[in-house]
C-alpha cells in the first residue's frame, strides 16, 4: 500500500512540474520576443546594442569542461541507481528482508534513485526540461539528506532510550521527507528559481535565499547525523567485546557514507554563496562524482550490512543451482552472521547487556 501511494505521489508531482514548467516557458517566450523585437527596432540606430540584448549569457565553464562533468556524472549517476536498485529489488524480492531498518532503507534508496536519474544531462536543452531536472533533484536530494537523519534519530533513541517500538513513527517520518522536499521544490518553482548550474539545472543564484531553502537543512541535518554518530560511537566504545567492535564499525561506515556523498556539496555551495562569480571546476566535479553516487554508497552500507547477500545466496542455492547446502543453512540459524541492525548483546562473547540493549540498532518489530 505504501509504495502504491508513493508511485501516485511521484506521479502527481511529475504533472505538477509539466504543468507549471509549460505556464513559465510560454512566459519566457513572451518575453524573448518582446526583447528580440525591442532591439529589431533599435538597429538602425545602435548595432552593439543588438549584439548586447539578443546574445545568450555565457557558461560558467567551457565546453571542454562541460563535457568532462558530464563524463563525470555518467558515471557516478550509474553507479547510483545500479546500487539503488539493488535494494529495492531485494526489498521486493525477499519479503523476510522487510523490516523497520530496511523499509527506511528503502525510501532512502527510493530517493537515492530518482536524484541520480536527475542528475543525467539530458534537461538543460529547453527551459521546461530545466526546470523539470531542477525541481527533480532539489524534492530527491532533499528527501534523501532527510531519510538519512531519520535513521540517525532511530539509532539514538534504541541506543540512548528504552524506546524500541518505533514503527508509529513512520507516519511522521514520511510526512517530513516527502513534504518538507516538496514544499522547498514547489517555492522554488513559484518564484522562476531554477537554471543552468555547471553542467545541471538546479536553484541558478548561488546567493538566493531559494538555495538556503535547500542548504541550510543539509547542514542540519548534517551536523545532526555526526553528533548522533559520534554518541553512539562513545556509547559502544564503553563495552568490548567482538560483536560490540563489529557494530563499531558499521555505524562508522554509516557516518563515512554521508560525509562522502554530502561534504562536496556543502563545501561547493559554501565557495559558490562567497564569490558567486568565481565558480570552481575542480568542486563541481568532486559534487558530481560523489553526490550521485550515494545510492552505491547506501548500497554498501546499509544493503550488505542487513543481511540481503545472505537472502540471494539462499535465491541461488534454491532456484538456480536447486540445492541448499550446509553453509546455507547455517546462515540461516546464525543471526549474527547475518551482520544485520539485529544483534544480540547479552550473549556477545560472554559479556552482559548494558543498559537493557539486548536488541541492537533497529529491531525487526513488524513484518510486512
Amino acid at each position: 500500500m505504501i509504495q502504491i501511494l508513493l508511485s501516485t505521489f511521484i506521479s502527481f508531482i511529475i504533472v505538477i512540474v509539466s504543468s507549471n514548467s509549460i505556464i513559465l516557458k510560454s512566459e519566457d517566450d513572451k518575453m524573448n520576443h518582446f526583447l528580440l523585437t525591442s532591439s529589431t527596432v533599435t538597429a538602425s540606430n545602435d548595432t552593439t546594442t543588438i549584439i548586447k540584448e539578443t546574445e545568450p549569457p555565457s557558461n560558467d565553464f567551457s565546453n571542454e569542461q562541460i563535457e568532462s562533468l558530464d563524463k563525470i556524472v555518467y558515471f557516478s549517476s550509474t553507479m547510483g541507481i545500479v546500487g539503488a536498485l539493488f535494494i529495492i529489488i531485494s526489498f521486493f524480492l525477499f519479503k523476510a528482508a522487510r523490516t523497520f531498518a530496511t523499509k527506511m532503507i528503502f525510501f532512502l534508496s527510493l530517493s537515492d534513485l530518482f536524484a541520480a536519474i536527475f542528475y543525467l544531462p539530458y534537461y538543460r536543452e529547453s527551459d521546461l526540461m530545466c526546470n523539470f531536472q531542477g525541481m527533480g533533484l532539489v524534492f530527491f536530494l532533499s528527501s534523501s539528506y532527510l531519510w538519512t537523519m531519520c535513521i540517525s534519530i532511530s539509532l539514538f533513541m534504541v541506543f540512548f532510550t528504552t524506546i524500541f517500538e518505533l514503527n508509529h513513527w513512520f507516519k511522521y517520518f514520511h510526512f517530513i521527507c516527502w513534504g518538507i522536499p516538496l514544499l522547498t521544490a514547489l517555492i522554488s518553482l513559484i518564484f522562476h528559481a531554477y537554471g543552468k548550474t555547471g553542467s545541471w539545472c538546479f536553484i541558478a543564484d548561488p546567493t538566493s535565499i531559494f538555495r538556503l531553502l535547500y542548504y541550510l537543512p543539509l547542514i542540519v541535518v548534517f551536523f545532526i547525523n555526526l553528533v548522533v554518530f559520534i554518541a553512539i560511537r562513545w556509547k559502544i566504545s564503553q563495552h568490548s567485546n567482538s560483536l560490540v567492535s563489529k557494530v563499531n564499525i558499521i555505524v562508522s561506515f554509516y557516518l563515512i557514507a554521508f560525509s562522502l556523498s554530502q561534504l562536496p556539496t556543502i563545501i561547493n555551495s559554501i565557495q559558490n554563496f562567497s564569490n558567486p562569480d568565481d565558480p570552481q571546476f575542480s568542486l563541481f566535479a568532486f559534487q558530481l562524482l560523489l553526490q550521485p553516487l550515494q545510492g552505491f554508497l547506501n548500497c554498501v552500507v546499509y544493503g550488505i550490512n542487513e543481511g540481503f547477500i545472505n537472502h540471494y545466496v539462499e535465491f541461488f542455492e534454491k532456484y538456480i543451482f536447486r540445492c541448499r547446502c550446509r553453509k546455507s543453512r547455517e546462515l540461516k540459524e546464525i543471526d549474527s552472521d547475518k551482520t544485520s541492525l539485529l544483534v544480540d548483546y547479552e550473549n556477545s562473547d560472554d559479556e552482559e547487556g548494558f543498559d537493557g540493549m539486548d536488541k541492537l540498532i533497529i529491531d525487526d518489530y513488524n513484518r510486512v
